[in-house]
């Protein structure tokens, strides 16, 4: 494979930085969940040719084939290897990712896929040229596909798809709470409210003022903790860097006055002292530090910290922007099997094969009902209605997808290796959350105007650079 001087540059950049990856727990689907599973029929799936390459490199940092810890195989390797497919591990640590893709790409090497989640994808390495785009392999109007065609759409540049999703992961945020406290506390159940379509930013704030302030003595209580400040931005419909499509580049959006009240909202909630800036891994260990919310994907209230056989948990979404007319919620496709075809990869036979075999084994009606038997084997005191509303209800249309651009812009603004804050985030991730800051030495809160003043120079640099990139991707690739 010869490489661009463009590509060249790209990689040798690459290699200098830290693969962005997503939080502990965002992986998808639980390893353990295909213990005994019944494979789903195949049939709609082709064979890899006889003398066509079928055995695909896999650079990451778990390994899809059965290990000593995951000794079941998973369904879409059980499909890929039916269909005379083979999977080969290169493995590599979290961050040493990037370096050892650049790496084997430099060495004329390239493995043929990695997980999306593992390395900055969208836009930032599909403008690098890191990526090849699967429209070859790929017919999103199939049946197998078109559930998929307007996700797939959201990371599409110039034309052309580079994501194929087969799965969605487990983080998307939800409040997890206690029906117990909401009904000895006198307070309106969440479930009620959003069954009512009155859940939203108002209705939650007046649950957390109450439940505070009835507080006795020197009781310290807390509205919500966990991830919260980012999906209440996310309910406006907009992001602090978006795609404009009129103008066909990335644009600073921060001016935004749908984020500012988002930052407004947030910024009141801290001065109230609502919102428990502790880290806590699990739901149990916040409701016993008197938090009447939980914000965070399911992963964090199940299995180890779910609830107990006495426990009367339920779940919401993140409530909804009381402006808009829609549920809006981010778009999580860190699973490992929603894998990217590298730049270079020949395979293009047995990587057709494979992304089918995963999007079968994640969207088959066997499967699904087996992974909810599993789910329920190792949380069993959730109830249908929380197992309803965390992995069914969420994921229907009545939410609408945002996907963030400015996970993926640069380093500086996208890898939180790069940052040089107090909280040592990245800049577009750090700004969601700034209103619920303190300054270290004065102690003031942060207003989202200080916010703005002090990271927009960044970002209009950053994006005027991303954006020469950007154009000239888009001529290179007419």
């Amino acid at each position: 494979m010869k490489l661009s001087k463009r590509l060249l540059a790209a990689l040798l950049a690459l290699a200098a930085t830290v693969s962005v990856t997503g939080c502990s727990g965002s992986s998808g689907k639980d390893n353990s969940y295909e213990d005994k599973v019944k494979v789903p029929s195949n049939d709609a799936i082709a064979e890899i040719p006889e003398g066509a390459e079928n055995t695909l490199q896999y650079l990451g940092v778990s390994n899809l084939n059965p290990t000593d810890t995951t000794k079941e195989k998973s369904v879409e390797m059980t499909l890929f290897n039916e269909k005379g497919g083979k999977v080969e591990y290169i493995e590599t640590q979290t961050f040493e990712l990037s370096n050892k893709l650049s790496s084997l790409i430099l060495a004329d090497t390239p493995p043929d896929m990695v997980s999306y989640g593992q390395i900055m994808v969208y836009p930032c390495n599909i403008v690098k040229g890191i990526f090849q785009p699967v429209d070859e392999i790929v017919d999103f109007n199939s049946d197998i596909w078109s559930d998929m065609k307007a996700i797939a759409d959201q990371f599409a540049i110039a034309g052309k798809h580079y994501v194929a999703p087969s799965s969605f992961g487990d983080t998307v945020p939800l409040m997890f709470y206690d029906k117990k406290v909401i009904q000895n506390e006198g307070l309106t159940d969440p479930y009620d409210l959003y069954l009512d379509g009155e859940w939203d930013w108002n209705t939650c704030a007046e649950i957390m003022y109450e439940y505070v302030s009835n507080a006795k003595g020197d009781e310290e209580r807390y509205g919500v903790n966990g991830w919260f400040p980012e999906p209440i931005f996310t309910t406006t419909g907009t992001t602090i860097i978006k795609y404009d499509e009129k103008k066909d580049e990335f644009v600073n959006n921060s001016n935004d006055p749908n984020l500012e009240r988002a930052a407004n909202y947030l910024y009141d909630l801290e001065k109230d002292n609502l919102i428990n800036q502790d880290w806590i891994g699990g739901a149990k260990s916040a409701f016993e530090s008197n938090t009447l919310f939980y914000s965070m994907g399911r992963w964090a209230a199940a299995t180890n910290n779910g609830p107990s056989a006495s426990d009367e948990w339920m779940c919401v979404p993140i409530p909804k922007d009381p402006n808009s007319d829609k549920y809006y919620r981010s778009l999580d496709i860190t699973v490992p099997t929603n894998t990217l075809w590298i730049a270079g990869s020949t395979k293009k036979e047995a990587m057709k094969c494979w992304l089918e075999c995963c999007k079968i084994a994640n969207t088959n009606e066997e499967y699904k009902e087996a992974n909810r038997k599993k789910f329920f084997e190792n949380s069993p005191n959730w109830t249908d209605e929380m197992y309803q509303m965390a992995c069914e209800e969420v994921f229907t249309d009545k939410f609408t997808l945002i996907v963030d651009p400015g996970t993926g812009i640069s380093s500086e603004l996208s890898d939180d290796s790069a940052a040089n804050n107090d909280e040592r985030k990245a800049i577009n991730q750090y700004m969601y959350l700034a209103t619920t800051k303190h300054d270290y030495s004065s102690g003031a809160q942060y207003t989202w105007t200080q916010v703005r003043e002090k990271y927009n120079p960044t970002i209009n640099s950053e994006l005027k650079k991303f954006n020469k990139s950007y154009k000239q991707f888009l001529k290179d690739n007419k």
